[in-house]
């Protein structure tokens, strides 16, 4: 037993003494690898070819020097409202429904009518009473007619005033000339089918509601523009410090890839950390310029927006937004968010329009399912007067009435009245000695009724599938309206921790820094730290950009985009026909 534990020491300090000659050889290896290295920058390696800091652009492609345009966020969303070509496009639309509107009123105009003729004809005189001897009878006749008709919108009804005029010229008749003047008047009314409504009435209820709906969506429309400039706005201001951070990030690099030079001048420091430093350096200078790219796109995003067109100055300028990223403190509990947005989105108000002019048309084809009753008047003044017929005989010989007195037993006479010419004749019009007057009903009924009994099914279902989208809006608004909320507050959170996160990671830089002098640390964990401290800066800036952006979504789903931001919009510009 003894001589067995005796070989175990022998064994255990062998291999004792093996370890610690292995050790003591790799020193002296390293020892003379880092003489060699020392000594390598100056029998092989110039000055010139250290790793050196390049200059970075300052602006991006396409931009004039110098120009630079300061945009506040309210400057952005006005240029936007001005110029953006969906706004106008909107209006435009705003304006087409007024036109709608305007036609289809027009249906209820005065309607004015002429219209002049001149016939005649002449043939054999067959007749032993024609008072001529001639062997032919002519009549040349003239006829010089007017009227006016209108709809009558409050009830449906229809009217027409006609004023005919004739002018008889013959060789046979009493009186040549004979004048013939007729004033006429005709109203119809309907009692039942068209009473309350009809097609003139439902087409111009449509084409307000169509207005109204136009205008909901010219206004969605706006929110929705102003949601973009917003979120592309701070995109850009995103961008830009992003851009500031990875250049800052370039001058840790640059004071550390200097140091660490002149610490391998002085030899206390490899030149291998030189070479660490100027890898450090280009990976950030690339940071840079893809930082660069993004400030660029952000610009042309927020451009994009707000110029007149491809010709615009703007697009040689340098927007620079000057609003800071503060934090917005908006508290909008839950509840009320989802009463905010259900009383204020246009989505919404779009759907009820849409449902008023659904039941527009129920009322119409329910009213159309009735039988047709229709009241119809008439009411006619005529007149008459002219000269003897000067080649009638009779005419001549036939002596003219005495007031008074009764007129002759044979031959009979003219009353004076009807002599005078086309004045007689309107005074005897307007006597109104002689009218013809007419009242009675037309009844209409199809037997069945089948296509008003449809199309009223038609607009019924409709209307069930209106109700069906506004549930579905509805319930995509709350999840919406949520979702907005959730992430107001999350963000605020992701603030705060953010810049906690910022803060730790520039104290570890400064004491990685203090350690590194001391001899206690290395290039790469001030690298390493420097890279901790970018990366927690563009959290941070993520985080405040992102709140900005949701409350810019808060305030869209709840439809308070314009009174957040102080903008009052009109579409509703009164049209005019020339």
């Amino acid at each position: 037993m003894k001589i067995i534990q005796q070989w175990r020491l022998w064994a255990i300090a062998r291999n004792f003494l093996s370890l610690s000659l292995a050790l003591f050889c790799a020193s002296l290896i390293s020892l003379s690898v880092a003489a060699q290295d020392a000594q390598a920058p100056q029998n092989s390696q110039s000055q010139d070819q250290q790793p050196v800091a390049r200059p970075i652009p300052l602006r991006t492609v396409g931009l004039e020097p110098g120009k630079v345009v300061k945009w506040t966020l309210r400057d952005a969303i006005l240029l936007a409202l001005e110029n953006n070509p969906d706004i106008e496009l909107e209006r435009s639309n705003v304006r087409l429904a007024q036109y709608d509107l305007f036609a289809a009123r027009g249906v209820y105009d005065v309607t004015y009518t002429a219209s002049s003729a001149y016939n005649a004809f002449t043939q054999g005189n067959t007749r032993l009473f024609s008072g001529t001897t001639a062997t032919t009878t002519s009549q040349q006749q003239l006829s010089y007619n007017a009227g006016a008709q209108q709809l009558v919108e409050k009830t449906g009804g229809n009217y027409s005033i006609n004023f005919n005029n004739t002018r008889n010229t013959n060789n046979f008749g009493t009186l040549s000339p004979q004048y013939n003047p007729q004033l006429s008047f005709n109203f119809t009314q309907p009692l039942f089918r068209n009473f309350k409504t009809d097609n003139n009435r439902r087409q111009i209820k449509i084409a307000k509601k169509s207005l109204d709906l136009s205008d909901a969506q010219f206004r969605q429309r706006a929110i929705e523009i102003i949601s973009s400039v917003q979120q592309a706005y701070w995109d850009l201001a995103l961008a830009i410090r992003n851009e500031e951070v990875a250049r800052d990030s370039v001058k840790l690099a640059e004071t550390q890839l200097n140091n660490n030079k002149r610490q391998v001048e002085v030899g206390t420091l490899a030149p291998i950390d030189v070479v660490s430093a100027a890898t450090s350096l280009e990976s950030r200078r690339q940071s840079v310029f893809q930082a660069m790219n993004s400030v660029a796109q952000a610009e042309n995003a927020l451009k994009a927006l707000a110029v007149k067109g491809p010709n615009d100055d703007i697009w040689n300028a340098q927007i620079v937004p000057v609003e800071s990223f503060e934090i917005q403190q908006v508290t909008l509990p839950l509840d009320d968010a989802i009463k905010l947005a259900t009383a204020n989105r246009p989505e919404l108000k779009r759907f009820a329009l849409q449902k008023e002019i659904n039941q527009i048309s129920v009322d119409f084809f329910r009213n159309q399912a009735k039988p047709q009753i229709d009241f119809v008047a008439s009411y006619t003044m005529i007149g008459i007067g002219g000269t003897r017929n000067a080649n009638n005989p009779l005419a001549l010989a036939t002596p003219a009435c005495v007031p008074g007195q009764p007129p002759p037993t044979t031959g009979g006479c003219l009353p004076p009245e009807f002599l005078g010419g086309y004045g007689s004749a309107l005074k005897n019009l307007f006597k109104n000695d002689f009218r013809s007057w007419s009242v009675g009903v037309n009844i209409s009924l199809p037997w069945r009724n089948r296509v008003a009994k449809a199309n009223l099914g038609r607009q019924i279902e409709s209307g069930r599938q209106i109700d069906l989208n506004t549930r579905k809006m509805i319930q995509s608004i709350e999840a919406e309206v949520r979702n907005a909320v959730q992430s107001v507050e999350m963000t605020k959170m992701r603030i705060e921790a953010a810049k906690a996160a910022t803060e730790y990671a520039r104290q570890q830089l400064v004491g990685e820094e203090k350690k590194f002098s001391a001899g206690l640390s290395s290039t790469f964990l001030i690298l390493t730290r420097q890279t901790e401290l970018s990366q927690a800066q563009f959290t941070e800036l993520q985080a405040l950009s992102d709140y900005n952006k949701a409350v810019v979504q808060l305030q869209r789903v709840v439809s308070t985009t314009l009174s957040s931001n102080s903008i009052e919009i009109k579409a509703d510009v009164p049209v005019t026909i020339k």
